[in-house]
C-alpha cells in the first residue's frame, strides 16, 4: 500500500502518504529498491511545489526561507548520526554529507591526489596497511564518493581505493568504476557540477542515500508549507468518495449558483410582513429532491441524520402484506405491532420471539414446523412418564400401578 509505483495507488492514498511524510510512510527498501524513480519522482514533486509556492505565496522567498534551512538541519543531524528519521543510521556514512558539499565532481582533494576528505592515503604505504587500519564499511563509503565499484571483499576494496592514491581519478582504468545505466563505466566519474541549495542532483548523484535523503528533506519542507492546503485536499477526495454521482452534481451546483431557495425566501421577507410571510412559507413548496422525512418542524430533516439513522435503506416485509419499512429501527419496531401480529395469525403461527427477524411466508411456516416437532417431542405424557409408589416402597409406572389396584394386588 505504500509503495508509490503500485498502479492500484488510488490518489487518497498518494495524498496520505504525502500527509504521514514520506519519511515515515515509505520504508527505506522501497526507496532503495527503485532509487533512481524515488528521485526522479522526488524532483519533480520538489519542481512542482516550489512553483505551487512561488504562485501562492509571491512574497515567500522559497530557497533561502524553506530550502536552505531545510538541507542546513539535514546535514548537521547526518553528519552527527549518519542518518536521519525514516533512514538507517549508519556511522560510516557520516562524512559523505560533508564531502559532497565540497563539489563531489571535482575528483580531485585538496593535496591533488583524488584521496578526498574521507581518508588520507598518505598515511599508508600499502593496500595491507589500508585493510588494517581501515572498516570495510568505510571504504565503501569512500569509494562510492569516487564513484567506484564498492563491492567485493575488504582486500579488494583497499586495494582499489589504494589505487587513487598517486593516480587521478581519470586516469585509472574503466573497469574500476561503477557502471551507471545509459552510459559505461566512464559515466559513473563524479560529476563537476557544484550542488546548491534547491538545485537538482543528477542521476549518479541520486544514487546515494545521502542525496536521496537529502532531496527527501527538502521535499518534507515544502510540503510543510502547503500542509493547510493538502489537508483540505485530502478531506474533500475523502467526502467525494462516500458521495453519489447525484451529490457531487448538485454540491458543484451550489458552489456556482449558490442555494436559490434561501434567496427567495429573503426577498419575501423584505417585501412582506406579518401573517402574509408565514402564509407564504406554509404555500411554498418544500424543496426536498432526495426526498427526506420530514421532522417536527415540517422541515425535512438534516441529511447527515438521515443516512446516520440509515433511512435510505428499505426493508420489506412479506407478512405484513409485502410492506417496505424505512431504516433499521422501524424495521424491528414493527415485529411487535399489529399489522405483523396480524399476519401470523392469518398463518397461524404465534408470534412469539422466534420468529423475530423473520420476514418470508416460507421461512415462517418451515420454522414453525421444526419447531412444532420439538415441542411435542418434549411435552409431558403422564401415562409413560408419571410414577406411583405402592405400600412396599416400590416405584412403578402410572398404567401398571392402576392395573395392580384393579386386581386387588397392592
Amino acid at each position: 500500500n505504500n509503495n508509490l509505483a503500485s498502479s492500484n495507488l488510488s490518489y487518497l492514498d498518494f495524498l496520505s502518504i504525502l500527509s504521514k511524510g514520506l519519511n515515515t510512510a515509505i520504508p527505506e527498501a522501497g526507496k532503495l529498491r527503485d532509487r533512481r524513480k524515488y528521485a526522479r519522482f522526488l524532483r519533480e514533486l520538489e519542481k512542482y511545489l516550489t512553483g505551487f509556492l512561488k504562485r501562492t505565496s509571491p512574497f515567500l522567498n522559497v530557497s533561502s526561507e524553506v530550502i536552505a534551512p531545510a538541507i542546513a538541519s539535514f546535514e548537521k543531524e547526518w553528519a552527527a548520526k549518519g542518518g536521519v528519521s525514516g533512514w538507517e543510521c549508519r556511522q560510516a556514512e557520516a562524512s559523505m554529507v560533508l564531502e559532497s558539499k565540497k563539489g563531489e565532481g571535482d575528483g580531485q582533494s585538496a593535496n591533488g591526489n583524488g584521496t578526498g576528505v574521507g581518508i588520507d592515503l598518505s598515511k599508508f604505504a600499502t593496500s595491507a596497511d589500508l585493510e588494517k587500519a581501515v572498516s570495510g564499511d568505510e571504504m565503501k563509503s569512500e569509494l562510492a564518493r569516487h564513484g567506484l565499484k564498492c563491492g567485493g571483499t575488504v582486500s579488494d576494496r583497499a586495494a582499489r581505493l589504494f589505487l587513487t592514491k598517486d593516480t587521478p581519478l581519470d586516469k585509472l582504468p574503466a573497469k574500476v568504476f561503477a557502471k551507471k545505466k545509459g552510459g559505461g563505466a566512464k559515466n559513473a566519474v563524479p560529476s563537476t557540477k557544484k550542488e546548491t541549495p534547491g538545485s537538482e542532483l543528477t542521476e549518479v548523484v541520486a544514487d546515494r542515500r545521502v542525496d536521496i535523503a537529502r532531496l527527501e528533506s527538502i521535499v518534507s519542507s515544502l510540503l510543510d508549507q502547503v500542509r493547510p492546503t493538502l489537508d483540505g485536499t485530502r478531506r474533500r477526495v475523502e467526502r467525494r468518495t462516500t458521495q453519489t454521482e447525484n451529490e457531487r452534481d448538485q454540491e458543484i451546483g451550489e458552489e456556482i449558483n449558490g442555494t436559490q431557495m434561501d434567496e427567495g425566501n429573503t426577498t419575501k421577507n423584505k417585501t412582506q410582513g406579518g401573517s402574509d410571510d408565514e402564509d407564504d412559507e406554509d404555500d411554498t413548496p418544500i424543496y426536498n429532491p432526495k426526498n427526506v422525512p420530514l421532522g417536527w418542524d415540517g422541515k425535512p430533516i438534516p441529511y447527515w441524520l438521515f443516512k446516520l439513522h440509515g433511512l435510505n435503506h428499505f426493508y420489506p416485509c412479506e407478512i405484513c402484506g409485502n410492506e417496505a419499512y424505512r431504516g433499521r429501527r422501524n424495521f424491528e419496531k414493527h415485529f411487535t405491532e399489529s399489522r405483523h401480529a396480524y399476519g401470523m395469525r392469518c398463518l397461524g403461527i404465534p408470534n412469539t420471539k422466534h420468529f423475530h427477524g423473520v420476514t418470508k411466508i416460507e421461512d415462517a411456516q418451515e420454522l414453525w414446523s421444526k419447531l412444532k416437532t420439538v415441542l411435542e417431542g418434549n411435552q409431558f405424557d403422564g401415562v409413560e412418564e408419571e410414577e406411583y409408589e405402592d405400600s412396599n416402597g416400590n416405584v412403578i409406572k402410572r398404567a401398571q400401578y392402576e392395573d395392580l389396584a384393579r386386581q386387588g394386588l397392592l
